[in-house]
């Protein structure tokens, strides 16, 4: 009996001494915080992530966009992105913010981004240029090559 309880009281030390790491190797994103649903003419979209990886070298994000419009269009933006991860702490934990602005202005990488269709149809009195559905997916990647868990978001009307 003794013998028994020696060997359990020294395997559940030894299961309570293992310690798990609470950040991974592979980096983890989360979405935090969406701006709007709807982006105005000239307004902007920010995203923010919350991230968690163990080097702290999350190096890129890739972005998936698909046209959610019944309506097809003749010239459509690529639809998956690699985009540089913008400014961030580099921390096993944190935030990233991805800002998508369309003013035109050139501010940042992004902007180009927000929207699929070139040419988007055209209609209504006074005629306009028919808004953008969106649907996102975002995915992180580290130096190492390591991918994060995807976060998806849909959907997101873009305003023209």
């Amino acid at each position: 009996m003794k013998q028994l309880f020696f060997i359990l009281l020294v395997f559940g030390l030894f299961v309570i001494s293992c310690k798990k790491e609470s950040v991974n190797t592979t980096p983890s994103i989360s979405l935090k915080k969406v701006s709007t649903d709807v982006v105005p003419v000239n307004g902007s979209l920010q995203f923010i992530f919350s991230y968690g990886d163990k080097q702290a070298d999350i190096d890129s994000i890739f972005i998936y966009r698909t046209r959610l419009n019944i309506k097809t269009v003749s010239a459509r933006l690529n639809d998956i992105t690699k985009l540089a991860v913008p400014e961030h702490e580099k921390n096993q934990t944190g935030e990233i913010y991805l800002d998508f602005i369309t003013d035109g202005m050139g501010r940042n990488d992004y902007q180009k981004y927000l929207i699929s269709a070139v040419f988007p149809p055209i209609s209504g009195n006074p005629p306009r240029s028919e808004a953008d559905t969106m649907s996102y997916k975002f995915v992180a990647i580290d130096k190492d090559k390591n991918v994060s868990d995807t976060v998806y978001y849909s959907p997101i009307v873009i305003l023209r």
